[in-house]
């Protein structure tokens, strides 16, 4: 029998899926960064913009906040050094055959993203396992995890490549980056269309850092979920501000945390 013939058969299960209009959609919280309130505002989202029935999961290692109607699991255990290669591995887990008893198609969005309109299309596109195109360097291939796809246990060969790499290929090839070694570990990954995820800095913002001082960040024209990374988050984008503890690298001094005019749109879909 052919490596293709063995293969799982996601078209079958994607069927499935389509025939129930049923999915999970998971998130993860560990660590201090992010409290209960960031799990609770995304169930409301999801809550508000699918009708499909879903099993909302939240993989965490502190359950105290998060709202009664989040399902809460034990993160999935992913051996690494996180001294050598960086801490942020724990969404290879979520690849691991029998996840938390989930079965079929699962929807993982990261907890600091905003739904701004109906994400029943993310269960509705074809595909074994779709990740967001990375907007830095797109032509290196690489996605952006903040919103995955996927069939539970179907990508379980990702954890067994992941503990068969060396850490200097981890360090040196994919620069330390879970979302880099994903996408090329999985089979068969997919772009989400672009226009569906939109990434707040570049799409809501001037690209010139002065303009963007005396600028009100816009609502983006079309675009399904809000995609948030560096050192803004929906929290400080409400401010007009970065995030000074998610700032990376040192950079130069500033005296003031304001980066741009307050969003407050961002609240009619940013709670709970």
């Amino acid at each position: 029998m052919t490596d293709e013939a063995k293969a799982p058969d996601w078209r079958a299960a994607f069927d499935a899926a389509q025939a129930s209009r049923t999915a999970n959609v998971v998130c993860m919280k560990w660590g201090t960064r992010y409290g209960p309130e960031w799990v609770n505002r995304l169930y409301g989202m999801v809550s508000r913009n699918t009708t499909w029935k879903i099993r909302f999961v939240c993989f965490t290692d502190d359950t105290t906040g998060i709202r009664p109607e989040v399902e809460c699991q034990p993160l999935p255990e992913v051996r690494f050094d996180a001294g050598r290669i960086g801490k942020y591995w724990p969404k290879l887990g979520l690849m691991q055959h029998g996840l938390g008893g989930l079965e079929g198609m699962t929807l993982f969005l990261d907890v600091d993203l905003v739904i701004v309109d109906s994400i029943d299309p993310f269960f509705e596109l074809p595909g074994r396992f779709l990740i967001v195109r990375e907007w830095k360097d797109p032509h290196l291939g690489y996605g952006n995890s903040s919103i995955l796809r996927f069939f539970i246990g179907m990508e379980k060969a990702v954890l067994e490549r992941f503990y068969a790499t060396p850490e200097d290929e981890i360090i040196g090839k994919y620069g330390s980056k879970e979302q880099n070694f994903l996408t090329k570990a999985v089979d068969e990954a997919t772009f989400w269309p672009a226009e569906w995820c939109v990434p707040f800095s570049l799409v809501c913002l001037p690209r010139n850092r002065i303009a963007r001082f005396f600028t009100t960040p816009i609502k983006p024209l079309g675009g399904k979920i809000l995609v948030f990374f560096g050192s803004i988050t929906p929290a400080s984008a409400l401010r007009g501000e970065h995030e000074m503890r998610k700032r990376v690298g040192q950079g130069f001094w500033r005296p003031t945390q304001r980066r741009f005019r307050p969003a407050p749109w961002i609240a009619d879909y940013w709670h709970e």
